[in-house]
Formats: structure tokens, C-alpha cells, sequence
């Protein structure tokens, strides 16, 4: 998926698929975290100058399956 990011703007990339605004983050790891003794994280992003990127994740894939 590709996404347009924005020079000097945090952004917060999910790692875990739980979240509901993929690719984004919306800290649905915190509890599930919890729950399974897990220790997810997003991953912050701050770009220099506005750029494109492509991003993926087989974990995005195999949690959107599952719902």
C-alpha cells in the first residue's frame, strides 16, 4: 500500500493489524498487549521532505483474515 507522508509530521505505522485505520496506528496493541503478554509497538516515522512510501505486513494480512 502506498502512502503519501508529509515533511516533518510524526507518523505512526501499525505492526501489529489490529488497528482499524491501516496502515496507521490507532493503538489497538495496548490492549491487546495486555491481554497476551505481547509487546507490540508502532513504528514512527518523521520524513524529512514530503515523500511516497510503500508499505506491507503478512502480520496486516493474517489479523484482517481473521476478523
Amino acid at each position: 500500500m502506498a502512502i503519501k507522508l508529509k515533511a516533518g509530521k510524526i507518523y505512526s505505522i501499525c505492526s501489529c493489524g489490529l488497528s482499524n485505520v491501516l496502515p496507521f496506528c490507532d493503538n489497538a496493541h495496548r490492549e491487546h498487549n495486555s491481554t497476551h503478554k505481547t509487546d507490540y509497538k508502532s513504528v514512527k516515522i518523521t520524513p524529512e521532505k514530503d515523500t511516497l512510501i510503500r508499505v506491507s505486513s503478512s502480520r496486516w494480512e493474517s489479523v484482517q483474515e481473521s476478523k
